[in-house]
C-alpha cells in the first residue's frame, strides 16, 4: 500500500503539469491511497481543480506550492515551504519538463543560449538542486525519489535533439547517483521512470492535429492513467528504473545500444513519416497550436506529456 506517504509532487505547470497532465494524475493516485500530497506549480491557480479532487479522492491533505523550478535560487525557500507543511517527506515526484521539439538547426528559436540554458535548467539543473536541498530528509525517512525521465534519455533521435540532450544528462546524474546511494548503503532509493509517449489530453489534441499522427503505432502510445499509477506504485518495490509503455521503452534502448546502424535508421523511419522540410514546418505549426490550448510545446513553457 501507498497509503499515508507524504509526497511532494513538482511540476512546471504551463495548463499541463500537474494541472492537467501526468502530474494530475500522479496526484491523484497518490490522494486515491490517502497520501499527504503537496503539489507544486508556477500558478496555483491552474492547480485549484487538482486540489479539489485529491480532497474528494481521500487525500490526508493537500497543498499547492507556487514554484518556478527554472528559478535554481529558489528551490532552497522551496523546501522551507514544504517543511512547513510537513517536518518529513517520504517522496520526492521530479515531474516536471521543458519539452523543446523539433530540428535543432532549423528552429532558429532554440538556438539562443538562453533558451538552452533554461531548458537545461528545468530538465536537469533543478532536478540535481531539489535532490540536495531533500536529500536529508529524505534520508531520515528512508523515502524514495521518482525521476520523470524518458526514452529520449537513451535513444537520440534528432526531431528533438535539445530534449534529448537534456534526458541523457538527467539519466547520467540519477543513475550515477543510484550506485552512490547503494555504495553508502543509503536508506533513500531513486526509481527513474523511462516513458514513451504518454498521451494526454492536451497531446493527443497536438497530435490530432497532425495529418500523419495516425502513424504512430498503439505500441509505442500509452494511456496517462495507467502510467500514473505505475509511477504511484514503484513506491511499494522501489524498482530502480520503470519503463512505460514497456515495449517503445526496452526496444527503444536495446536498438540504440546493439545495433550499429542505429543512427541511420531512425532518420529512415522518420522520413518515412516526414521527411526533414516537412518536420521543421509540423514542429512550427505544433508550436502554435499548442500555444492556443496552452501546451507549451517547442519552447521552455514546459510540459509533461511525451518521452
Amino acid at each position: 500500500s501507498v497509503s499515508l506517504y507524504k509526497a511532494v509532487v513538482s511540476t512546471q505547470s504551463t495548463g499541463c503539469g500537474a494541472s492537467s497532465g501526468i502530474g494530475e494524475q500522479i496526484a491523484y493516485k497518490y490522494a486515491s491511497a490517502g497520501s499527504h500530497v503537496i503539489i507544486s506549480a508556477r500558478s496555483v491557480d491552474r492547480l485549484a481543480k487538482v486540489k479539489s479532487k485529491c480532497r474528494s479522492l481521500g487525500a490526508a491533505s493537500v497543498h499547492v506550492i507556487a514554484q518556478d523550478f527554472s528559478k535554481l535560487d529558489q528551490i532552497e525557500n522551496f523546501r522551507s515551504e514544504v517543511l512547513k507543511l510537513h517536518s518529513v517527506i517520504d517522496i520526492l515526484v521530479l515531474n516536471h519538463a521543458a519539452i523543446p521539439l523539433g530540428p535543432w538547426s532549423s528552429m532558429p528559436s532554440q538556438q539562443h543560449i538562453s533558451f538552452t540554458s533554461r531548458a537545461f535548467n528545468i530538465n536537469v539543473l533543478s532536478h540535481i538542486e531539489l535532490t540536495r536541498v531533500f536529500l536529508e530528509d529524505l534520508e531520515r525517512s528512508a523515502g524514495q525519489i521518482q525521476v520523470t525521465g524518458s526514452v529520449s534519455g537513451s535513444c537520440p533521435f534528432y526531431q528533438a535533439g535539445l530534449y534529448t540532450a537534456t534526458k541523457f544528462a538527467l539519466n547520467g546524474f540519477f543513475y550515477s547517483f543510484q550506485q552512490e546511494l547503494l555504495a553508502k548503503k543509503s536508506p533513500v532509493t531513486v526509481t527513474v521512470i523511462t516513458l514513451g509517449l504518454v498521451v494526454t489530453h492536451e497531446m493527443d489534441a497536438i497530435i490530432s492535429s497532425e495529418s500523419h499522427s495516425d502513424h504512430i503505432p498503439s505500441l509505442f502510445k500509452g494511456d496517462v492513467e495507467e502510467c500514473a499509477h505505475i509511477i504511484v506504485s514503484s513506491a511499494i518495490n522501489r524498482p530502480r528504473t520503470v519503463d512505460y509503455p514497456i515495449f517503445m521503452a526496452k526496444t527503444g534502448r536495446l536498438a540504440a545500444n546493439f545495433l550499429p546502424f542505429y543512427q541511420d535508421i531512425m532518420t529512415m523511419i522518420f522520413e518515412s513519416v516526414l521527411n526533414y522540410e516537412d518536420s521543421v514546418k509540423a514542429y512550427e505549426r505544433i508550436r502554435e497550436f499548442s500555444g492556443k490550448i496552452g501546451y507549451q510545446v517547442g519552447n521552455t513553457g514546459t510540459a509533461s506529456g511525451s518521452g
